[in-house]
């Protein structure tokens, strides 16, 4: 047996999509008709060829032994006028019997197509004749250009419609495919445009990149968008030069990928057609990203696999045959749900990356191009898996989109959280997803204020989302720690009477009970008015006024998760991105948040050199529960201080802290200092205010006395005073 030969194609690569389709079609046709172990493989963009045939013996095999798959499109107009009727520079010259016996099967088909227009007109029922009776041999090509349903034909974006590209006759595939295939091996008369170089020299360019030949006339149509057009040459309209070659192993190569007619696993129970890695769009992912291309301008993408192991031909096909990404249960449907697939290593076993193609309608002149739009690797550690919280909520969103009443805010906050989901399967930094969490929470905004809300079928607000939500998405950053700390704050008993609800209800109109829904004029909703720190203080007067009404002691604002001194520090230090503190507060509001244990011992924290004693002060009358701090006696039930929020919201910071002074002095303590230190209506008094709402847990109540309190008078013993004057005397 001969060894192996190891080949770098040189003239192909993952893009654009003739390229690709070439790489596939070379690979397939050695392997059925030369040499079956064949094995291939993409490595740095580059795609390698393992087989019996070095580098002459695989051009002299395409030129000398090569068998053309017959590929006819009897369906589309150009059969029944121009070349399929005499044209000598068509079909005739592959019926040439000088042509060889290697088209015999391709002349076997030209000749029954004839036959079957003398006999049939309608479309439709020469796409089921075609199916029913053609040879094997020939339904690969069909399978890939069309399927026949209940209601109608179905055509893949990947060779267009029905094997037309664009809109006029002189896109028919078959026929480009034949007359590249007469140019290639340069059979018959040469045509008028045709190259001038031998068709060895155009086949080692196209395989190996090697020279520059002389290109033909013709046009590569979608499959390669920038060899045509304007700018293409010299003048405002440059002519479509294409490698024959290019265009046949093109062609060739395209047939692996044949549809199939699939039931969905979903609760529809009609089938649909299905064609391997082919998605509907998804307007994210990509820098030009338009309203349109989720329209008719869009048709649709394709996901080209890539892998990175030696592949026998086998192997590929029923990769292909499968083309599946899956997405829990289901296939993904569209470009959002295929880069999930591939987050979460839901796809077939040994892709390694896609290269993504989406067919957009550019230009009135070759209609639909292959454009592409991204490469896309396999996530090390699946992260993805957690974006299912999400989907019933975006699929209604994505109903509700397409409907021409809805309002068009709704499709640009679709497209911003496709866009996010998009980033965060790429890369899966935590950011990432604090970025989704942002887009989630402008989306609820938006529906808390639509139409949409009181429609008769309501879009619901997002009921919850899991844990793990907040364990990828933390990124150790105060501005995290401090929306996580106000997300998680929980409902707040009050016995006997209506609990005062957690802080989502006071950042949306809902109601959150057994489920979350829209409430209609709720008074627990704080309306924003774009400034963060005032809103964060409204947040704080609300919860307090509700807490009075409902006959609290303490300020309900037991939470989850607590904050930082640290971190409030800094936040009042003006240390943290308070816009994006704020944009995060929302979202994780959603998380299904556990309360803490009442047996939870909180760690002791440290204060901060720098934290204001009377943001200290001013927080020991705001706690949600008795001040806990062994060096003052038993705990101390410190009252809710209430009018001193009136004061900050006024800007009166030494009158806001005096209030507190008084009521810390009622309850027994004895501040630091009777002034606050701090100017009214300055910068860092607003901070003060707004930080008042962080919760904290009774880790951080020594050090809040520490930094605000005078400590506790030393507590003297009778008996060792009597003995210490006994030993005077």
């Amino acid at each position: 047996m001969s060894q192996p030969h190891q080949l770098q194609l040189e003239g192909c690569a993952p893009e654009p999509l003739m390229s690709y389709l070439k790489a596939l079609g070379i690979f397939r046709l050695v392997a059925e008709q030369k040499d079956k172990d064949a094995r291939a493989w993409w490595h740095n963009d580059g795609f390698l060829l393992r087989s019996t045939l070095d580098h002459d013996a695989l051009l002299e095999f395409f030129l000398e032994e090569y068998r053309p798959t017959p590929i006819v499109s009897p369906w589309n107009s150009r059969y029944r006028t121009g070349v399929i009727k005499g044209d000598k520079t068509g079909l005739d010259v592959i019926l040439d019997a000088a042509a060889g016996e290697r088209f015999s099967d391709y002349r076997e088909i030209i000749t029954r197509t004839r036959q079957l227009l003398e006999q049939e007109t309608e479309k439709d029922r020469i796409l089921t004749i075609c199916r029913n009776t053609f040879p094997d041999h020939v339904l690969e090509w069909l399978d890939a250009t069309y399927v026949l349903m209940a209601s109608r034909p179905s055509y893949p974006p990947l060779t267009s419609n029905g094997g037309t590209l664009g809109t006029s006759s002189s896109g028919d595939i078959s026929m480009n495919f034949a007359k590249n295939l007469i140019d290639a091996l340069d059979l018959g008369r040469r045509r008028r445009g045709a190259s001038e170089n031998s068709p060895r020299d155009l086949l080692s360019s196209s395989i190996f990149n090697d020279g520059s030949p002389s290109l033909p006339e013709s046009s590569g149509g979608q499959f390669q968008p920038g060899g045509w057009g304007p700018n293409a040459s010299v003048g405002f309209q440059g002519s479509s030069l294409v490698n024959p070659w290019d265009f046949v192993l093109m062609t060739e190569g395209a047939l692996l990928f044949a549809g199939a007619l699939a039931r969905r696993l979903s609760s529809e129970s009609r089938s649909k057609a299905v064609f391997p890695f082919t998605v509907d769009t998804s307007a994210a992912g990509y820098s030009t990203p338009i309203s349109s291309e989720y329209g008719s301008a869009s048709r649709a993408e394709f996901w080209a696999p890539l892998w990175d192991r030696p592949a026998v031909l086998d192997e590929l096909l029923h990769t292909a045959a499968e083309g599946r990404a899956q997405l829990g249960r289901r296939q993904a449907s569209d470009g959002v749900g295929f880069v999930r697939a591939i987050a979460g290593l839901g796809t077939e076993r040994g892709v390694v990356s896609f290269q993504r193609f989406g067919f957009f309608q550019r230009t009135g002149l070759d209609g639909v191009i292959a454009t592409p739009i991204g490469k896309f690797y396999n996530m090390p550690e699946p992260k993805s898996e957690i974006l299912f919280d999400l989907d019933p909520w975006l699929e209604n969103l994505r109903r509700r989109a397409s409907d021409r009443n809805t309002p068009s805010g709704l499709g640009t906050l679709l497209r911003q959280i496709d866009q996010a989901i998009f980033e965060f399967c790429l890369r899966g930094q935590e950011r990432d997803l604090q970025n989704v969490l942002i887009a989630l929470g402008h989306a609820e905004r938006w529906l808390a204020t639509s139409s949409l809300r009181k429609a008769t079928y309501p879009v619901l607000p997002l009921n919850s989302l899991s844990r793990e939500w907040l364990r990828y998405a933390d990124d150790q950053t105060p501005e995290f720690r401090l929306a996580r700390s106000l997300a998680s704050i929980l409902h707040s008993p009050a016995e006997g009477k209506p609990q005062v609800g957690p802080v989502r209800e006071n950042l949306e109109p809902v109601e959150s009970r057994q489920r979350t829904d829209w409430k209609e004029g709720s008074t627990s909703f704080v309306r924003t008015s774009g400034d963060v720190l005032s809103h964060l203080l409204a947040v704080l007067e609300r919860r307090c006024l509700e807490g009075r009404m409902q006959g609290l002691e303490h300020l309900p604002l037991a939470s989850a998760h607590s904050a930082r001194l640290t971190d409030i520090t800094a936040f009042l230090n003006g240390g943290v991105d308070v816009r994006r503190m704020a944009d995060l507060v929302l979202p994780l509001s959603l998380v299904r948040y556990r309360r803490p244990p009442e047996t939870r011992q909180d760690t002791e924290q440290p204060a901060p050199f720098d934290l204001p004693a009377a943001y200290a002060a001013m927080k020991l009358t705001l706690l949600p529960g008795k001040f806990v701090c062994p060096e003052f006696g038993d705990d101390k039930d410190i009252k809710m201080e209430s009018q001193m929020l009136a004061m900050l919201h006024a800007g009166r910071v030494n009158d806001a802290y005096r209030a507190a002074y008084r009521r810390l002095t009622a309850s027994g303590l004895r501040t630091l200092s009777a002034n606050p230190g701090i100017a009214d209506r300055s910068e860092q008094g607003r901070r003060l205010a707004a930080a008042l709402l962080f919760p904290l847990d009774t880790g951080t109540h020594k050090a809040l006395a520490g930094r605000a309190l005078q400590g506790p008078p030393p507590i003297v013993e009778p008996e060792l005073e009597l003995a210490g004057q006994v030993s005077d005397s």
